[in-house]
């Protein structure tokens, strides 16, 4: 799993004096075999190393850079690229000790640079996509905590606090020690949630939870929820009624990813409704190929919608990157425009170049009528534009 501290650190460092390495790998075995992964890796750091002889490198960058290359193609050769990983980022640094391998759920466009700062701005704007959610799951005397981001899971059930007295065998006069004992039991649970409540504050700010699941007996959820911070409480998506330790690590996966598919296409869903009604309204946003291509060429683009798996057909000029949906001569340069199969990878790329964040959205939605692209945009586009 990707973690709030690997990003942190990826970030913050800092390589004044050895270059860095970032390469952004498509494995999307529905379009690419192994083989093709190995040999697109192999052709980029080929003409990546032939642009390097012409500049003046020390030997201890050249030896960083050898055993960078190095350490990417034995990356390739000996990963396995599980399906559900359709995109890898790696960021490789050997004359620092640093390197980080980022497994993405969707593909990437194929580039490698090398570069004295990390290439990262494309990796930032694919975890954007992403919301880390925590699934707590507690009854009076356990809890279990787990976190949920791009569909992997992580155990943190070491919370457990220890446990709170069950049943007791009652002695005393007419009732008092019963009363006495319940008071204790009482006290205990009080405890019992309020560490946890604790606990979870603690973590929040260091794993950066955007949303909250919480699991238990739906008759006991509210005593617990007593205890929560304001902004946990303002952050729980659903409740469900389980008890802790009786799903296994499998169940509560497919649960908290079935939460999580539904919670994010209802967000879409509405996204998708306020661009629909703005674009109509001549707002600030942009609908079908032609609309956003031309906010891409303007840098114009604040948030891209597009629909996963979408083939998008035009052109682009290669001496500009200008992109049009039909054959012509570049207004930017002069070029020749070059027909493209799909320009999928070309819009995104506009996009997070000029600082730009995008959503790749499912298919079946209103998206869809409109040829599965739409933008919000930075500023409204004069009709004679």
């Amino acid at each position: 799993m990707v973690t709030f501290q690997q990003i942190q650190e990826l970030v913050n460092f800092r390589s004044e004096d050895l270059p860095v390495v970032s390469a952004y790998l498509n494995t999307d075995l529905r379009r690419v075999n192994k083989d093709q992964i190995r040999i697109t890796l192999k052709d980029m750091i080929k003409a990546r190393e032939e642009e390097l002889r012409a500049q003046d490198l020390t030997h201890q960058q050249q030896a960083s850079l050898k055993e960078d290359f190095k350490k990417l193609e034995n990356f390739v050769t000996t990963e396995l690229f599980p399906e559900e990983n359709r995109g890898y980022v790696i960021f490789s640094c050997s004359g620092k000790d640093f390197w980080q391998v980022y497994p993405l759920p969707q593909r990437v466009k194929n580039a490698l640079i090398v570069d004295p700062d990390i290439y990262v701005r494309p990796l930032l704007a694919i975890l954007n996509q992403f919301h880390r959610f925590a699934f707590v799951i507690v009854d009076q005397r356990r809890a279990q905590l787990f976190e949920m981001y791009m569909g992997k899971i992580e155990d943190y059930s070491h919370l457990i606090s220890p446990d709170v007295p069950g049943k007791v065998r009652y002695a005393g006069w007419y009732g008092l020690e019963e009363k006495r004992v319940h008071r204790h039991i009482e006290q205990h649970v009080h405890e019992h949630y309020k560490r946890v409540s604790n606990f979870l504050f603690q973590l929040m700010n260091r794993h950066k939870w955007d949303y909250f699941i919480l699991g238990g007996k739906f008759h006991e959820l509210p005593r617990f929820e007593k205890h929560l911070h304001r902004y946990i409480l303002d952050r729980i998506i659903e409740r469900v009624d389980v008890e802790p330790f009786s799903w296994d690590i499998n169940r509560v996966k497919a649960s908290a990813l079935e939460i999580e598919t539904r919670f994010m296409r209802e967000r879409l869903e509405k996204m998708i409704d306020l661009l629909i009604t703005d674009a109509k309204k001549d707002h600030k946003a942009a609908l079908g190929l032609e609309s956003v291509l031309q906010a891409a060429n303007m840098g114009n683009i604040r948030l891209l919608m597009i629909e996963e798996d979408r083939v998008l057909p035009g052109y682009e000029c290669f001496g500009c990157g200008f992109l049009a949906i039909r054959n012509t001569i570049c207004p930017i340069c002069g070029e020749t425009m070059q027909q493209m199969d799909d320009l999928f990878d070309e819009i995104i790329e506009n996009t997070v170049n000029f600082n730009g964040d995008y959503y790749q959205v499912p298919r079946g939605t209103l998206l869809g009528e409109f040829g599965g692209i739409g933008a919000f945009l930075r500023f409204e586009v004069p009709e004679e534009a």
